[in-house]
């Protein structure tokens, strides 16, 4: 009897343990299949695009976790995102339903601005399109610093530091709704991290119309001939007098595939670092790497 009730255990506890070792087997196997790739990167010289300006230029591919840069210590180095910010606040307006782009016109209050673009009222697209930060202004502070600093801290926007929410300590005299804590005040971040930001927002968003309705505003190169298209904002920002920051941050599709970029550049004595020729090298960059 003894012997009997053994082989019985004997069979039950082999059983046990291959049925155990096949779960850990397919376990391993399914999480080796979806593992990301390990980070690589490429160092690259980008200097006849840049013709003497000091900046930097940053293209990652997320199906193989790759980035390809040029300047690489100052692809790292955070400043103020500037007008680029509004593809963020734009997102989160959206995601909170705090922007309802049927229905996002804002009322013109009379002042006189240094841009003649924002003197009238104006919608979502016209506010993305003239950079008007009287627009954002308003929008930031219907979406409040809670739900701001909430979305913040979820998709790592930099050093996450919104304190100064008015933009007081912008040593500007331009009128305060003209300044915010994205211009050239509290929150910093690095052109890296504007890549790896952007890479979150459109692969870990479900609601495709919010998708859509960014990739619309956002649109700035076509070629249907080479299955391009490049989507992109500009930023700017000065202080003292000088070009403290220039901007074009954003994404490109080619033949299907999706790659983010930045270019930033950082040369404060230099009258051609403005994000116009930001956004002009990018584009260049973009349109070579892609023939």
């Amino acid at each position: 009897m003894f012997s009997y009730l053994s082989k019985i255990l004997c069979v039950f506890t082999f059983c046990f343990f291959s049925v155990a070792c096949t779960f850990a087997q397919d376990t391993n196997s399914n999480t080796n299949t979806n593992s990301t790739p390990s980070e690589t990167t490429t160092i690259v010289d980008y200097s006849s695009y840049f013709k003497g300006i000091n900046g930097t230029a940053i293209f990652y591919t997320p199906e193989n976790n790759h980035y390809t840069v040029y300047n690489q210590s100052l692809s790292e180095k955070r400043s103020s995102p500037c007008s680029t910010f509004k593809i963020f606040s734009t997102y989160v307006g959206l995601s909170s339903h705090k922007l309802d782009p049927n229905n996002s016109t804002r009322k013109w209050n009379g002042t006189i601005y240094w841009n003649s673009d924002w003197h009238r009222d104006i919608d979502l697209t016209t506010a993305f399109k003239t950079s008007c930060v009287w627009y954002y202004r308003q929008l930031t502070n219907d979406i409040g610093p809670d739900i701001m600093q909430e979305y913040i801290d979820k998709f790592d926007y930099g050093n996450k530091d919104i304190s100064d929410w008015y933009g007081e300590t912008d040593p500007d005299d331009d009128p305060m709704d003209l300044k915010g804590f994205w211009i050239e005040t509290s929150l910093k971040v690095s052109p890296k991290e504007q890549v790896q930001i952007l890479n979150k927002i459109f692969t870990t968003t479900n609601d495709e119309y919010i998708l859509t309705t960014l990739k619309d505003l956002m649109l700035t190169y076509t070629d249907d001939t080479n299955n391009l298209k490049i989507y992109g904002k500009t930023g700017y920002g000065v202080v003292n007098g000088e070009n403290a920051d220039a901007w074009f941050v954003g994404m490109y599709e080619y033949n299907s595939k999706v790659t983010y970029f930045a270019v930033r550049l950082d040369d404060p004595k230099n009258p051609q670092a403005l994000s116009s020729t930001a956004k002009e090298i990018a584009i260049n960059i973009i349109k070579n790497l892609n023939k």
